[in-house]
């Protein structure tokens, strides 16, 4: 894998967030280990969180952190959200979409 630069970023969603303790794991397919991230590096005003199965966007460093061999420095969080749906554990989708014409 060639070298990754700070500026570089990334697509991929969260694979597990810790609300209480304010960190998470990410996921992106261009990346071969898992993303560590704490809520200081999200991107968005207000109470920063992410939650599990939510689309982001972000750039990493490789460096230690716990047991992961990846730090996210910056979290964009996307607008959809990926939730379980029903209460079970599997991906469901939930997205919205309101369009006005004038006449």
């Amino acid at each position: 894998m060639p070298e990754t630069r700070p500026e570089d970023v990334f697509a991929g969603h969260v694979l597990e967030w810790h609300s209480e303790e304010g960190w998470g794991v990410l996921i992106s397919d261009a990346l071969p280990d898992l993303v560590w991230a704490h809520f200081s590096a999200i991107q968005a005003g207000g109470f920063r969180e992410l939650t599990a199965g939510q689309l982001v966007t972000f750039s990493a460093e490789e460096t230690e952190q716990d047991e992961y061999h990846w730090r996210a420095v910056r979290v964009w969080p996307e607008a959809d959200v990926r939730r379980p749906s029903n209460g079970d554990s599997g991906p469901g989708y939930s997205s919205g979409l309101g369009i006005n014409f004038d006449s």
